[in-house]
């Protein structure tokens, strides 16, 4: 589970955890990320409310699409890697991870219009990578994570970039709560296997929420409050073939608890699992077993799956625009 950021089937690790550090394009600090103009047209965004990432257009770009996986459009067309897609709450924008590759050389957080237009750079850094971005409920704030050298850190910035400050150090995959008081993250602090933790959304009040021997990592908080969806690996975590990992989503109540097994598919079900407004489904990248990511939608009262995407396309990173709100 150190993985922190990659296209589905690779491995991403700390410096921590790793032997060697990832290679570095020697351009990449030179690189203009988000700086190039969009092609779509522009289009309503409440008929298409998941965003996702793919590669079906042969860089990693940004797509919206229906929620029976029809009506796909491109929202990004670039030479970077746009992923970790997170909807505002009036569900008019997204914020977005903009890498030079999905090894992370280079990123920063970037934010678009629904409709395609107002791309703009919120963090233009060269020395940190900024990552994994989720924006509060009260759309003020944004949280997201930190890599720099070995360290990964969570930060919390405004929703217009500014008055950036440390939230927790150590710590990967921040997910605000539905009332906007506490942030629910990863971090492996105290051993070798991550665990999930919780912070205020001030900075006190750390607490471990919940671990387990294979590791709990990549946590989503479901919009009613109740429950957490996150990922835990059920299957070799040190096989050379990612499929053995056999990463697997479960859901757990929010103040902790045993968790529910909620998919046993081949291969990797991972990154964060994206809720429907009305908690009631999930939506997760799937890779099976050829390694190739798709977006399947799950029922969590039945476990019955369906298929958003299929194609041979990497797709992954769902989110679910949350506007408008379910009471």
């Amino acid at each position: 589970m150190a993985t922190l950021l990659c296209a589905s089937g690779c491995t991403l690790q700390t410096e921590a955890d790793s032997p060697g550090s990832v290679e570095t394009d020697a351009d990449s600090t030179d690189t203009d990320l988000c700086s190039k103009a969009v092609t779509s047209p522009t289009v309503d965004p409440a008929a298409r409310p998941i965003a996702f990432t793919s590669d079906r257009s042969g860089s990693f770009d940004l797509w919206l699409m229906g929620t029976d996986g029809s009506d796909v459009i491109q929202l990004t067309n670039s030479d970077e890697a746009e992923a970790t897609p997170s909807w505002s709450p009036d569900g008019e924008r997204l914020i977005f991870m903009s890498a030079v590759d999905l090894e992370i050389s280079r990123a920063d957080i970037c934010v678009i219009n629904a409709d395609g237009t107002g791309l703009r750079n919120l963090t233009d850094t060269a020395d940190v990578n900024e990552i994994t971005p989720s924006w509060s409920p009260d759309g003020a704030q944004i949280v997201y994570g930190t890599l720099q050298g070995d360290a990964a850190q969570i930060h919390v910035m405004n929703s217009d970039g500014g008055e950036r400050h440390l939230l927790t150090s150590d710590g990967t995959w921040p997910s605000w709560s539905p009332d906007g008081q506490r942030i629910v993250f990863s971090t492996s602090r105290g051993g070798s296997q991550e665990s999930l933790w919780t912070v205020n959304r001030d900075g006190s009040g750390e607490a471990l929420l919940a671990d387990g021997e294979s590791g709990l990592a990549e946590p989503a908080w479901s919009p009613d409050g109740k429950s957490i969806a996150y990922v835990a690996t059920t299957g070799d975590p040190n096989a050379s073939d990612p499929v053995e990992w056999n990463d697997d989503i479960f859901v757990m109540a929010a103040d902790g608890g045993p968790g529910r097994r909620i998919t046993r598919l081949p291969g990797n079900d991972h990154w964060p699992p994206a809720w429907s407004p009305d908690s009631a489904k999930l939506a997760i990248t799937a890779d099976g077993s050829e390694n190739v990511g798709e977006i399947l939608v799950i029922d969590l009262s039945t476990l019955a799956t369906t298929n958003l995407t299929d194609s041979k396309a990497n797709d992954m990173f769902p989110a679910w625009r949350q506007w408008p709100a379910v009471p």
